[in-house]
């Protein structure tokens, strides 16, 4: 492989031209910009993969990134809540929405809706026989950055579970405190709030996608795609169809003088 160092782009072109078997440079000194930036961007492919490889399976690896981001919260943590109740999970609801996390277009969560027959009132100010506490799941981000946050609520049990939960106003709703604002009804140490699996799942959660892009990638990704290999792909088109057509002459005049 041929290579041309310390001369003007003008003259490695001309070069690389002459080797290849064009006579013309009109052409592909009208590209000239795409060249340069092509040169660039060639000699850090590797770079670019990488970064395009590190973007794509961020969301896969994204569940472990924010497990250490947003660990748990302590039981003393916890007990800040505004309002802590023991009931008994008696539904179950869940909703695409907008995500509340993050707010930027483009960003959606699935709203779980638990509503609660309460039974003990542990802390705060609260007198009616059911309250309805909202969590969530992620259900798909528009950048892979936006991975980078909580990912929802952990855990979130099914119906007919006896729960504490720890909770913060929100207007005029109750938000269950993140990550870890359901508990065992009896958790009373830092080990026993700790999500464990020992709750399990509600069955409504077992459908439901998440971890996915809302533009089918992120939008790094396709920052790349539009300015970086399109205009390489769509320089090489340029020079393989003016290639064809030289050919293709090349081979007519050839024919006509015999």
């Amino acid at each position: 492989m041929h290579r041309i160092v310390n001369l003007p782009v003008r003259f490695q072109m001309r070069s690389l031209c002459l080797k290849a078997g064009f006579q013309d440079l009109d052409f592909l000194v009208g590209c000239r910009t795409y060249w340069i930036r092509s040169n660039k961007v060639l000699m850090s492919n590797t770079v670019i993969w990488r970064i395009a490889m590190l973007l794509v399976l961020v969301p896969w690896v994204g569940a472990g990134v924010v497990g250490a981001a947003v660990p748990p919260k302590e039981i003393d943590q916890l007990r800040e809540a505004e309002l802590i109740v023991v009931g008994v999970i008696d539904k179950v609801m869940v909703e695409s929405e907008r995500s509340r996390i993050e707010r930027g277009f483009g960003n959606y969560d699935w709203g779980i809706y638990l509503t609660l027959t309460v039974e003990t009132v542990e802390k705060g100010d609260f007198s009616q026989p059911r309250i309805e506490a909202w969590c969530f799941r992620v259900k798909s981000r528009r950048s892979a950055t936006e991975y980078l946050s909580v990912a929802g609520h952990d855990p979130i049990p099914g119906v007919g579970t006896k729960v504490r939960v720890y909770l913060k106003r929100n207007g005029t709703s109750w938000d269950v405190v993140i990550p870890n604002g359901i508990t065992p009804h009896d958790a009373d140490t830092n080990e026993a709030v700790r999500p464990d699996g020992s709750l399990g799942q509600a069955s409504e959660l077992a459908s439901l996608s998440g971890l996915m892009y809302t533009y089918l990638l992120p939008l790094e990704l396709w920052g790349l795609v539009f300015f970086v290999f399109l205009p390489i792909a769509f320089c090489v088109f340029l020079v393989a169809r003016y290639w064809r057509r030289r050919q293709g002459s090349d081979k007519d005049e050839s024919e006509s003088s015999v």
